[in-house]
């Protein structure tokens, strides 16, 4: 039987589905509830609209000062760091922050965690891959409990899922690309698409300075939901060999055959 809850958080529909008995229905509204909870601590820690979180202690950075931030915090700058590498760029969540000479506008410190910052007005927005890290965060947490067959969305854009609902070959997710809904099966991965056409021109293309107006939808399939958030974002703004040449040199990341 599959056991559905949602909950709004990071502005955001999170959906949690479990293939479990019926008789289980109550303990997995516990376990529901215990991964909404972490989802929301996860928000006063990277939203950069909550006044007292780690990214808007972050932002209001001066240049060369430095910042204790949680261990969940780091580990998201850690991944976003790499996806701008692995992007070459393309994907970049200090993207309007001011230039530092061709370095990085921040650094990441440890022992403990901090973040210093390289100029005077710093800008981190974790939006591309914040919502896929809270997924990666709190996959392990029905794992704990035994159910191992679950599947977790963020809205529409990004899913991650764990083990298939017994007796078949994954679960199935409806994906909307050149305006017609597609099919396929995810088993132990996430999928996450990137377009204009339900929010309108939110992705900033990094390279021409400016805000995307191209009227497309990427998807990408990767085994973390964060690296998937970031790609798909960085795929929306690359031209069609750019694209091709980052599944061809990451082979982690990848498209699908869709019906």
């Amino acid at each position: 039987m599959i056991h559905e809850f949602r909950d709004e958080i990071m502005k955001a529909v999170f959906s949690i589905r479990f293939d479990a008995p019926e008789s289980e229905a109550k303990r997995l509204h516990t376990v529901a509830e215990e991964m909404f909870d972490e989802i929301r601590r996860l928000e006063t820690l990277l939203s950069r609209f909550v006044e007292d979180s780690d990214v808007a202690q972050i932002n209001r950075l001066p240049c060369e000062e430095s910042v204790v931030i949680a261990a969940e915090t780091f580990h998201c700058l850690e991944l976003a760091e790499e996806a701008t590498q692995l992007t070459n760029g393309y994907f970049d969540v200090a993207y309007l922050s001011a230039t530092a000479n061709g370095e990085r506008p921040f650094s990441l410190l440890t022992k403990p965690h901090r973040v210093r910052a390289k100029v005077e007005s710093l800008h981190v927005d974790l939006g591309g891959i914040g919502k896929g890290f809270a997924l990666d965060h709190v996959a392990q947490i029905p794992i704990l409990y035994g159910y191992s067959r679950a599947l977790l969305c963020a809205d529409s854009s990004t899913t991650l899922a764990l083990n298939p609902p017994e007796n078949t070959p994954g679960w199935e997710v409806r994906i909307e690309l050149d305006g017609k809904e597609h099919r396929c099966e995810l088993l132990n991965e996430a999928v996450s698409c990137s377009g204009t056409s339900v929010r309108g021109e939110h992705v900033f293309d990094v390279k021409r300075r400016t805000w995307s107006t191209q009227s497309k939808r990427c998807c990408l399939f990767v085994k973390s939901a964060a690296l998937a958030d970031a790609f798909s974002t960085a795929g929306l703004i690359m031209t069609l060999e750019e694209f091709d040449c980052l599944t061809q040199q990451h082979k982690f990341c990848y498209t699908k055959q869709l019906r």
